[in-house]
């Protein structure tokens, strides 16, 4: 698994979660967001375009626009495909860890 130590952990609660991580990813800094317990992180790793990983838990280097859009329009939540948006704007990846519920944003 990557080490994320470095990256600010951003708990997810709403729309002011989402300006906050939005400011953080439009100026290209990496963050974590913590979801919920009842956020579907389920993806299609190949539209996604995402890479292996050992871990079927964890899948890395998504491409943001379509992970996240996917991810908004799962759980209904628009403030996520227009994080979307900054996040391809800012030539950001997404890893995804299923089993602790977290979006990791970066370069």
């Amino acid at each position: 698994m990557r080490d994320y130590s470095n990256i600010p952990v951003l708990n997810w609660e709403g729309s002011i979660s989402a300006k906050k991580a939005m400011a953080q990813v439009h100026h290209a800094e990496p963050v974590i967001l913590q979801m919920p317990e009842d956020f579907i992180l389920a993806i299609d790793i190949s539209v996604c375009g995402c890479e292996k990983s050992r871990s079927s838990a964890q899948h890395i280097d998504c491409h943001a626009a379509d992970t996240l859009k996917a991810l908004a329009e799962t759980n209904r939540m628009p403030e996520l495909a227009e994080l979307a948006e900054i996040a391809h704007e800012a030539g950001q990846v997404v890893d995804i860890e299923t089993d602790n519920r977290r979006i990791i944003i970066h370069d």
